[in-house]
C-alpha cells in the first residue's frame, strides 16, 4: 500500500485518504487583461478595452509628451493577467494502471489538456513489459478539446495561432 502526502508551498496538508486519486487547485474566473497604469480590470469590446464601468479613457494614463502637453487622460495600457487563461490543474494516478496524468484545463469547457505517465505491466510480452512510457497532446489529435499546432517538437499553440486581438486602439493586429 502506497501513502501519500500533499504539500502547499512547502508546507504539508493533511488529506482525508491514505491515498487520495486526485489532487485539483481550481481557479476563480479572472479578466484577461488589466491596465498597467491604473489596475483596473479591462473587457475586450469592439471599440477597444474598457472598464466595467464602461471608462475607454484611464485616469492614471501618462502621455510622456512634456510639461506641456495638455493631454490628461487616453487608453488603458492593457496586461493580461497571468494565470487567466488556467481555469484547473488536476493531478491524478490511476493505481490499476499503474499511471498518473496531470489534466490542465485552459478555458474550454470541453475538457483538458491530459499527460500521462504509466508503467507496461511486467507481465506484457515484448521489449516494453516494465518500462515507463508517456502519453502527450499533439496535433491533429483526436480529442474535443482546442486544436494544437506543432511549432516544433514538444511545443504547440493552443487554439487558433492566427487569432486577431483587438488592442487599446481599437484596431485589429495579427
Amino acid at each position: 500500500m502506497m501513502f501519500a502526502e500533499l504539500y502547499v508551498d512547502g508546507v504539508i496538508c493533511p488529506v482525508r485518504e491514505e491515498c487520495p486519486d486526485s489532487v485539483s487547485l481550481q481557479f476563480d474566473r479572472w479578466p484577461e487583461h488589466r491596465c498597467r497604469a491604473c489596475g483596473e480590470e479591462l473587457t475586450e469590446t469592439a471599440d477597444g478595452l474598457c472598464t466595467d464601468s464602461g471608462e475607454y479613457l484611464c485616469p492614471d494614463y501618462d502621455p510622456s509628451l512634456g510639461p506641456d502637453s495638455d493631454c490628461t487622460d487616453g487608453p488603458h495600457d492593457a496586461e493580461r493577467v497571468p494565470l487567466s487563461w488556467c481555469n484547473s490543474a488536476t493531478l491524478s494516478t490511476d493505481q490499476t494502471d499503474d499511471a498518473v496524468t496531470v489534466s490542465i484545463s485552459v478555458g474550454d469547457p470541453r475538457g483538458a489538456f491530459t499527460f500521462t505517465i504509466r508503467r507496461v505491466p511486467d507481465h506484457v510480452d515484448g521489449p516494453l513489459a516494465g518500462q515507463l512510457i508517456m502519453h502527450v497532446p499533439y496535433e491533429d489529435m483526436t480529442s474535443p478539446h482546442m486544436p494544437l499546432t506543432q511549432l516544433h517538437d514538444g511545443t504547440c499553440v493552443i487554439g487558433n495561432p492566427y487569432r486577431i486581438h483587438l488592442m487599446a486602439t481599437g484596431r485589429p493586429t495579427i
